[in-house]
């Protein structure tokens, strides 16, 4: 049992000397992944335009926290309807806890702004600039030069 349970000794990114091994994450491709990639241009222009569309003259998500007006889809809620606020936020966090649970791979590798913005925005910043993973080890080998 205890050979077995021996790889909990120690951390797999971290060498004998205490030293931090890195992870180059491989540069994907394929059919799925360029679905992906479509997909999330279309999140992309989602993210980037809700904050400009407008509903009867109201934006479609407000915060003004100083005057306590919170505009959510057009309608304004004022401090004193926090409660009906509180429930909606309550049933909303109960859907997305459901749907997580039922549909957790997908919504964490297609749907998650999170993993749109890492993935498929800066990670693609990182190949632009570094190269894909082999590139990134010769990169970080290679002594302080300018082309580095």
């Amino acid at each position: 049992m205890e050979e077995q349970e021996i790889f909990r000794d120690h951390l797999a990114t971290i060498d004998e000397k205490g030293k931090r091994k890195w992870i180059y994450a491989r540069k994907p491709s394929g059919r799925l992944y360029n679905a992906r990639s479509v997909l999330s241009v279309c999140y992309f222009l989602l993210f980037f335009s809700l904050p400009f569309v407008q509903i009867d003259g109201r934006p479609l998500f407000l915060f003004d926290i100083p005057n306590g007006r919170f505009t959510l889809f057009g309608a304004v809620f004022w401090p004193q309807d926090f409660f009906i606020f509180g429930l909606a936020m309550l049933a909303f966090i109960l859907f997305i806890v459901l749907f997580t649970m039922a549909f957790g791979r997908i919504f964490c590798g297609w749907i998650c702004p999170q993993t749109i913005f890492m993935e498929m925005l800066f990670r693609r910043i990182e190949y632009w600039i570094e190269g894909d993973a082999a590139q990134q080890k010769l990169l970080n080998r290679a002594p302080w030069i300018a082309p580095k």
